[in-house]
């Protein structure tokens, strides 16, 4: 049986890290505050030791939870792993970081019943990503789907459109997008008060990432949730890279926020990610931004004159990516692994690697657009197939095996200190494992994907499908559960017939063997030892015949300040592989070159 002590507030200490004056005050802070913190500075860190800090010295009293909602997957799950990981199982469970989207449908899917039956949508609804369901919608209602403005995130479809999305007709099932699922969630909020009382009860400490790309529909529902509670919220955020003003961020969320909120603003100053020489190109974009400059402090780890930046510039696109594949190349060979490189555009990522992408580099590694990965790999039932699909082809996966191990005892209720249970079970797991290894192994890549599939129902069978389900909300649509599924299938298999075999398959779907390719926009939170930023020129930018905007040079601060040690700028006069292709042009973007001229190295290839 694991005892949890707790410590005292006074004598609490961060474990393992040094926090700045400033960070050390948010973490023990007992008001709301606004963290403005720049690339590099420790946000996710800060967020971690602050949950850390409220479970430890029982701030955050039992049975008291905390809320942390960020805006990507990967930002959600990778601060509940360092909870876990500084403060244990028994305390971290107590903090449910969420996306907004998985937090307001979570909400919908739980009091559905709480919405007026003339509109409360059928409860196995599908989820629309892309608003491709929301035009069918348009034409099945009899409307012709308007320009969908991305600064008003809260936009008025016709009853009649809403009636097909909710309750479908014979032609079409039921669907919702997260605009929709948002506005039911705060209805139900606002119209139930004993739900609203129930989660302010719930959560005394709520958490707010990435705060700078707000929503006007995802404040409203912060202030619908918090306003006026005794909840104390820490928003982390950094004006520099806001670049989702495309999709509705608020431009005035901040100063929003301090008066609404009654928050107290902190800065850090700290960037623990950047060598020097990469830091100080950073700093050179300020002005670009509007920012003021402020005396960024580097981290210890780097000498000063440490880091590489280089613009490279090339006569055509097909030289430019030979330059990147020898670079890579050169990187590899100097034992910088797959994972540490990233090449980013801000753009169709098709297009401007469109003669790289899934190309072998080197013994097997190859270049892969990450996107179509990138948030699957996040969902919890594809990390339970992949553990089940490793430890029946392999025992080499002691973290596979305990992570089943766990789950398993979860959705049987079974306590790990029921000792004659917990061995049975193991027991029936080994058994299982070995007859999964039997049927996967049978599969050939001459068979049918549909061989796959069957092989990973049976997972779900043998753990209980329902049992499985009802361990996490997201899936309680069984519709999203089932599309996780047919999406990891279909990928895995298109692995295994590349290598006709079922560990190289694992690996290479994990992403082990391959160097990420994304845009801009999926890059953040993320860092890298090198990063390749391709494709500078105005059409990448949409910045042909007028300047850039202070979105896009955000976008390309954020592009630059993902890399450690090594950046590497590249951009082709004429790019033969666009669409368009041509000739392209710089009078856009020549403020971003003109800033970081005199922290780069130039290489021209003609």
């Amino acid at each position: 049986m694991s005892i949890t002590i707790l410590k005292s507030q006074k004598t609490w200490m961060p474990e393992n890290i040094v926090l700045e004056n400033a960070a050390m005050e948010v973490v023990k802070s007992d008001y709301n505050t606004l963290v403005i913190a720049g690339p590099g500075a420790g946000k996710t860190e800060l967020l971690a030791q602050r949950a850390c800090y409220l479970l430890q010295t029982n701030t955050c009293p039992y049975p008291k939870r905390i809320l942390a909602v960020s805006f990507k997957k990967d930002s959600a799950s990778n601060l509940g792993e360092r909870v876990k990981q500084r403060c244990g199982q028994e305390l971290s469970c107590r903090l449910d970081s969420y996306t907004f989207d998985k937090f307001c449908k979570e909400i919908l899917d739980r009091f559905i019943m709480a919405l007026p039956e003339s509109f409360r949508p059928d409860k196995n609804y599908r989820i629309d990503t892309d608003n491709s369901l929301l035009r069918q919608a348009y034409q099945l209602a009899g409307f012709s789907l308007p320009k969908l403005n991305a600064q008003e995130s809260k936009p008025k479809y016709p009853s009649k459109v809403i009636d097909v999305m909710t309750k479908g007709t014979v032609n079409f099932e039921p669907a919702l997008n997260f605009n929709l699922i948002s506005r039911f969630a705060i209805y139900i909020l606002k119209n139930n008060e004993y739900i609203l009382k129930s989660l302010q009860k719930t959560y005394s400490h709520v958490f707010l990432d990435e705060f700078q790309d707000t929503t006007s529909l995802q404040y409203e529902f912060v202030k619908t949730c918090f306003q006026n509670t005794s909840s104390v919220i820490t928003a982390v955020g950094d004006q520099k890279q806001r670049i989702m003003l495309w999709a509705g961020a608020m431009p005035d969320v901040a100063d929003r926020y301090i008066r609404d909120f009654d928050a107290t603003s902190k800065t850090m100053v700290m960037n623990h990610r950047s060598a020097p020489k990469l830091l100080s190109l950073q700093k050179a974009l300020y002005a670009t931004l509007n920012e003021k400059e402020i005396d960024i402090i580097p981290g210890t780890k780097y000498e000063a004159d440490e880091g590489i930046a280089t613009i490279a510039v090339f006569d055509d696109d097909d030289r430019e990516q030979e330059f990147i594949k020898n670079k890579i190349i050169d990187l590899l060979n100097s034992g910088t692994k797959p994972r540490d490189i990233c090449i980013l555009v801000k753009r169709s990522i098709n297009e401007y690697l469109n003669g790289i992408l899934d190309c072998e580099i080197q013994d097997g590694i190859k270049i892969r657009n990450e996107v179509i990965y990138q948030d699957l790999l996040k969902e919890d039932v594809v990390n339970m197939i992949l553990a089940m699909l490793f430890c029946s082809v392999s025992i080499q996966n002691p973290d596979a095996y305990m992570y089943i191990q766990e789950i398993d005892l979860k959705v049987h209720g079974i306590d790990i200190d029921d000792i004659e249970k917990v061995n049975s079970r193991y027991l029936d797991l080994d058994a299982f494992l070995n007859g999964l290894n039997n049927t996967i192994n049978k599969i050939k890549s001459s068979d049918e994907i549909s061989e796959l599939r069957n092989t990973v129902d049976s997972i779900f069978k043998y753990l209980g499908e329902k049992e499985y389900r009802d361990m996490y909300p997201q899936y309680e649509n069984g519709e999203y559960f089932n599309r996780n599924i047919d999406q990891v299938c279909n990928l895995l298999w298109e692995e295994y017939v590349q290598y006709n075999d079922w560990i190289k398959a694992l690996n290479s779907f994990e992403g082990e063997t391959s160097i990420p390719a994304m845009t801009i926009h999926k890059s953040k939170g993320l860092e890298y030892e090198a990063v390749f930023v391709v494709g500078i020129e105005d059409e990448a930018f949409f910045a042909s015949n007028r300047p850039i905007s202070s979105e896009d040079a955000s976008a390309f601060f954020v592009a630059v300040s993902r890399a450690k040690k090594n950046l590497y700028i590249t951009t082709s006069k004429k790019r033969l592989k666009l669409k368009k292709g041509g000739v392209q042009s710089y009078g856009g973007v020549k403020p971003l070159y003109d800033a970081i001229h005199d922290y780069t190295k130039i290489e021209v290839y003609e």
